[in-house]
């Protein structure tokens, strides 16, 4: 990951302390009632988490490599050992970061893939090509684990397909993990970054739509917090309220933080352009320093900077979203 966030700043678009009285025909007033929310089943922590380690253990998945195959061959088989129907959409692209003719492999899981009412949940789990951002030349060409930037987002979708056999949340799900995020340049144009999604999204299944989309991007990072990003507010405010809400309600404020940040370049820009379903972006991103974590293409994005604490805060708030979406 990637990408560029703009210097401006966005009104924030919803207010702390709404009005939640209603009238009555006396003239009187009463508090809005308090709908129930659905309790979930409990997102595993440790299962997420090893999700996270056996993807760094196969290696940098660089597209075309061994470890990038045999990566995506443990997706295929999880998600169908979750009784998910599984696709995969393959095709091959340049990345600008490398400049290599590469093969894309796109995995698509989709749980009740008859239902109509659909949320879409997607994760990148390509790795960089090289820790680019490292001062030391000598550094700048290694390949990196990858933990946190591509890893966090396809373990925490791994433990959502697991969990929905657990318990039907009445809704169909569908779970992406797009290929070749993370090949374009700092100072390049915003379309050599997320390839797969760009191809996913002008050859999705006929006919699909989703509800809305969220988007994790370097979701487990000790230390993260999550502000209200720029792109998914100016395409989908109401998905990120919906979400920075939830977290609210499960006393997570201080990790899901209500400050607007610019816009950035990631996958979900292209499902709110392309597919014209609103999507929103969990990004890790420290509003002070103006930048992601301080592992971003590093070699220090390894399983030490993992965090299960932040994993549990995401997982948890995914889980209410999903199971309080009911079908209309």
């Amino acid at each position: 990951m990637k990408k560029y966030f703009f210097s401006f700043s966005l009104a924030i678009l919803f207010s702390c302390n709404p009005d939640t009285t209603v009238k009555q025909d006396d003239g009187t007033s009463k508090p809005d009632p308090i709908i129930a929310r659905i309790k979930g089943p409990l997102f595993n922590t440790d299962s997420a988490f090893n999700n996270i380690k056996t993807q760094v253990a196969f290696g940098p998945r660089i597209p075309d490599t061994k470890a990038h195959k045999n990566c995506a061959d443990y997706f295929i088989q999880k998600l169908k050992s979750y009784n998910l129907t599984v696709t995969t959409q393959k095709t091959s692209g340049t990345t600008p970061i490398d400049q290599r003719l590469i093969e894309i492999t796109n995995i698509f899981a989709s749980y009740h893939p008859e239902r109509k009412e659909r949320i879409l949940l997607l994760a990148h789990w390509d790795t960089r090509a090289f820790a680019d951002h490292e001062e030391d030349p000598a550094l700048s060409k290694k390949p990196f684990d990858g933990a946190n930037d591509g890893a966090s987002g396809a373990g925490l979708l791994l433990e959502i397909g697991r969990i929905l056999q657990t318990q039907d949340p009445n809704i169909g799900i569908d779970l992406l993990f797009s290929d070749a995020e993370d090949g374009g340049l700092d100072n390049g144009a915003p379309e050599g970054w997320c390839i797969g999604t760009q191809y996913w999204t002008q050859h999705m299944p006929q006919n699909y739509t989703a509800r809305f989309g969220i988007l994790l991007d370097m979701v487990a990072g000790r230390g993260a917090t999550f502000p209200r990003e720029g792109t998914g507010m100016y395409y989908a405010a109401s998905v990120v309220e919906k979400v920075w809400s939830a977290a609210g309600r499960l006393g997570y404020g201080a990790v899901f933080i209500n400050d607007v940040v610019g816009r950035t370049t990631d996958d979900h820009l292209y499902i709110n352009t392309y597919a014209r379903i609103p999507c929103i972006d969990i990004v890790h991103y420290n509003k002070f320093e103006r930048n992601y974590n301080p592992w971003h293409h590093k070699l220090s994005d390894n399983m030490e900077i993992i965090d299960t604490y932040i994993i549990q805060i995401v997982g948890n708030v995914l889980v209410d979203v999903i199971y309080n979406e009911l079908p209309k």
